[in-house]
């Protein structure tokens, strides 16, 4: 009976010190994942701030360029706008992601906002294409028949340099959509790792 109960005794220590192992490897593992996530978290933010400053650059020095070639102000107006209105959007689809969080949220909640950030990335690039669209199209109209300092060049030339700015713009569009889509795959990664 002694040595039934000594067994005994051994087992209970035994799956007492496997029950501490496990809770200890499961917390190793929950911080691992927790920093795994922050590191994308960062470079989603990183490629915010990227965005913010491209916008703050065109409502500072661009205002400036856009008068000295003689653009409407209209059109400047209109390009401020739409980049405030740009850091202003990027702002408040990203405040929700904030990194400190990851540290004391539910891994359910991060996974959520992970998923809420991926569809205000969907939904923000049919409007800011649509912005996009407007401003390029603005400012190939102001080229080709605005008050320009290109308004002294021929026809031929001016419809030549609005292609070319059109052109310039297409080009930034792949860079955005490629920015967009990465940022999609870092939500997507995220939202995997929570549900593994």
């Amino acid at each position: 009976m002694t040595m039934e109960t000594n067994e005994l005794q051994d087992m209970r220590e035994q799956m007492a010190l496997l029950k501490d192992t496990l809770r200890k490897e499961q917390i190793v593992n929950d911080r691992l994942m927790r920093e795994a996530m922050r590191s994308k978290v960062s470079s989603i933010h990183r490629r915010a701030w990227i965005s913010a400053a491209c916008a703050l650059y065109v409502c500072t020095f661009g205002v400036w360029a856009f008068r000295q070639c003689g653009f409407s102000w209209w059109l400047t107006g209109g390009t401020v706008l739409i980049m405030i209105y740009s850091m202003i959007e990027t702002y408040r689809i990203h405040r929700r992601m904030a990194t400190s969080r990851l540290l004391t949220e539910d891994l359910r909640t991060v996974a959520l906002a992970a998923k809420r950030l991926k569809q205000d990335y969907i939904d923000w690039l049919w409007k800011g294409i649509a912005l996009g669209i407007a401003m390029a199209l603005g400012f190939a109209v102001e080229i080709i028949f605005g008050n320009t300092i290109f308004s002294e060049s021929s026809l031929t030339a001016r419809i030549i340099l609005a292609s070319a700015m059109l052109v310039s713009c297409g080009i930034g569009f792949i860079i955005g959509y490629r920015m967009h889509l990465r940022v999609l795959k870092l939500c997507d990664d995220i939202i995997r790792q929570v549900e593994e």
